[in-house]
């Protein structure tokens, strides 16, 4: 499969990536969040226009399938990390090196400001954890909870 990392622009279609976190959530959280969080979603809770200078794309044949933000660290006691914020592809075109390669994408970028890095990570997706644990990221005893209305999200940090 052919496939482009590119960074977004001016020209990027950020509503193709609003409804890209919108099918990939609805498919990758179905038993980890709360059902009724996943059944209030809308494609208006993402905002990736604010991220622009922070995210790469993978492109296929002109279509948006995956996306990963990164920037510096967003907590406090995190201060000096790199942090993915977020790593996303669409279904029908994970496991075919896309999210592997915007990974290893952003933290590239990242390495030329920090040399240490985090993200969080729902505790119980269980695959996402693997897949960050094969780039050398490890389980940290910190755990979170955000509360929503729908229900809590659990996750726990990782570190590298």
């Amino acid at each position: 499969m052919n496939f482009e990392i590119v960074k977004t622009n001016q020209q990027t279609d950020f509503k193709a990536i609003q409804e890209l976190y919108y099918q990939t959530w609805n498919y990758a959280y179905i038993g980890i969040v709360p059902q009724s969080f996943l059944d209030h979603l809308t494609t208006d809770i993402w905002h990736p226009e604010k991220r622009i200078n922070n995210t790469l794309i993978a492109t296929v044949a002109g279509k948006i399938v995956g996306i990963c933000t990164y920037g510096p660290a967003r907590r406090k006691n995190y201060v000096g990390y790199g942090e993915i914020y977020s790593l996303y592809v669409l279904p029908e075109f994970q496991h075919q090196g896309i999210g592997q390669k915007l990974f290893q994408s952003a933290l590239n970028i990242l390495q030329n400001d920090f040399n240490k890095f985090y993200l969080i990570v729902l505790k119980d997706n269980l695959i996402a954890q693997a897949f960050y644990e094969m780039f050398g990221f490890t389980p940290t005893d910190e755990e979170l909870v955000e509360h929503t209305t729908y229900g809590n999200l659990d996750e726990i940090i990782f570190t590298k």
